[in-house]
């Protein structure tokens, strides 16, 4: 009975072990380990439609799984390792792009596809203004056409002609009163000309009031950013006062910052700031904006004009002084400033939160820095002949930037300046701004 026994336990066991190890075959067969991720597929393709075509065409991807099977639609194209919509794609620039796809968990290798300039069967060149007054900036643009009718804009590869003269850019400053004659050319390729009217300027008969600040400072002046601080209030409370940091005992003085600061400041007390080239700004200057701003109110009969542009390394300005009144004597100064200078400025104020020093990392630049004058510093005399009731006076400087000076940041300031070194007038702007009489 005891052996019967046995025998009918050992046949359950087996049975049990027998079910079991047929249950984790079945099982095995249906994970998902594959790195297809349960697909059977272990590498996919990626291909190209075409693997070079010029500018403005399109290309189509298609994905292939190992097993031969077509997977683009459920599968990711990258292109330069982002990620596009569908599977079709048009640069927007030449060059070689990496093309890549991504299906499930798996990747396939890069291929490139080559974008080639377009050919190009026409060009045209047109400008952001049909008519112009001496000292104005023509912005110009060309286009290039290829055989289908596609248009890209060529403006920094076409070369650019003015009255037969080849210009550096795309901006030409009309500096006489003669009519433009602009074409363009690309790849042997030259466009119509493109006709441009010049007018001579015409000043106004009075002018709006405008003042100046002239800033002696030094990143080592410790209470300096107290007057920084003033001109920031000054600036956000009018558009008509114009500052100028002259620096002494730094990196950043020069020989136009020595000159100005031996003039305003001959004490040689820091901080000291001078409105209008002879009047001292009241301490605490930050509390005394109006003192400024009452300078820049009501109208005055002398006034200026200034236009910059810069082409390559070179900086032409433009200046153009007028009188409604007769003013013997004017002088007229023309200083190139620089902005967002970073250098550590030694803060023993304050203002700007106490912070020591002041740099860019919390917030601080150098503005309205003096990096050199187009006259001597004091002022150059306008011709006699040029300063009668209702005369004008213009002057063009060209001015090689050095490689010192941010060209993307530079600004021009030019004053009429009279006795004592009175500025009378005053008008300036970020390079490329065109800024009429005031």
């Amino acid at each position: 009975m005891k052996t019967t026994n046995i025998l009918k336990c050992l046949v359950v066991v087996l049975a049990l072990f027998t079910y079991s190890c047929s249950s984790d075959s079945d099982g095995d067969g249906g994970e998902g380990s594959t790195p297809g991720g349960g697909s059977g597929i272990t590498s996919i393709t990626v291909a190209a439609s075409t693997t070079s075509f010029e500018l403005g065409g399109s290309v189509t991807f298609t994905v292939t799984g190992n097993d031969g099977s077509d997977l683009t639609s459920t599968s990711t194209i990258l292109v330069n390792n982002s990620s596009i919509q569908g599977t079709s794609y048009t640069p927007t620039a030449t060059g070689t792009f990496q093309i890549n796809a991504r299906y499930e968990t798996l990747t396939s290798s890069a291929i490139n596809i080559e974008v080639t300039p377009p050919v190009i069967t026409a060009i045209r060149i047109e400008s952001t203004t049909t008519s112009m007054k001496v000292g104005d900036t023509a912005d110009f643009v060309v286009t290039g056409s290829d055989a289908s009718g596609n248009d890209y804009i060529v403006t920094d590869t076409a070369s650019i002609t003015v009255n037969g003269n080849v210009i550096t850019g795309n901006k030409h400053m009309a500096i006489t009163a003669d009519d433009l004659m602009v074409t363009a050319a690309l790849d042997g390729v030259t466009s119509d000309a493109l006709d441009l009217t010049v007018t001579d300027e015409v000043a106004p008969g009075m002018f709006q009031k405008t003042a100046t600040i002239i800033d002696a400072t030094g990143t080592w002046c410790q209470f300096c950013p107290r007057v920084s601080y003033g001109i920031e209030l000054v600036g956000d409370a009018t558009d008509k006062v114009f500052a100028i940091a002259a620096h002494s005992g730094d990196a950043m003085q020069n020989p136009a910052s020595a000159a100005l600061v031996a003039q305003v400041n001959p004490g040689g007390t820091f901080p000291t700031a001078v409105l209008n080239g002879n009047i001292d700004w009241t301490f605490p200057e930050p509390d005394n904006v109006a003192q400024v701003t009452n300078l820049a109110t009501g109208t005055t009969s002398r006034g200026l004009s200034v236009n910059s542009v810069v082409a390559g390394d070179n900086l032409q300005v433009y200046v153009s002084a007028a009188f409604a009144q007769s003013m013997p004597g004017a002088k007229l100064a023309v200083y190139v400033l620089e902005d967002g200078i970073d250098a550590n400025q030694v803060n023993g104020t304050s203002y700007y939160g106490g912070v020591n020093p002041l740099n860019a990392s919390n917030g601080f630049t150098h503005d309205h820095t003096l990096r050199s004058s187009l006259t001597d510093v004091l002022g150059d005399v306008i011709p006699a002949g040029n300063t009668g009731a209702g005369q004008k006076y213009t002057q063009v400087f060209n001015y090689t930037i050095p490689s010192s000076i941010n060209k993307d940041n530079i600004s021009v300031v030019a004053m009429i300046i009279g006795n004592n070194f009175e500025t009378v007038a005053a008008n300036g702007a970020h390079a490329g701004v065109d800024k009429d009489f005031n």
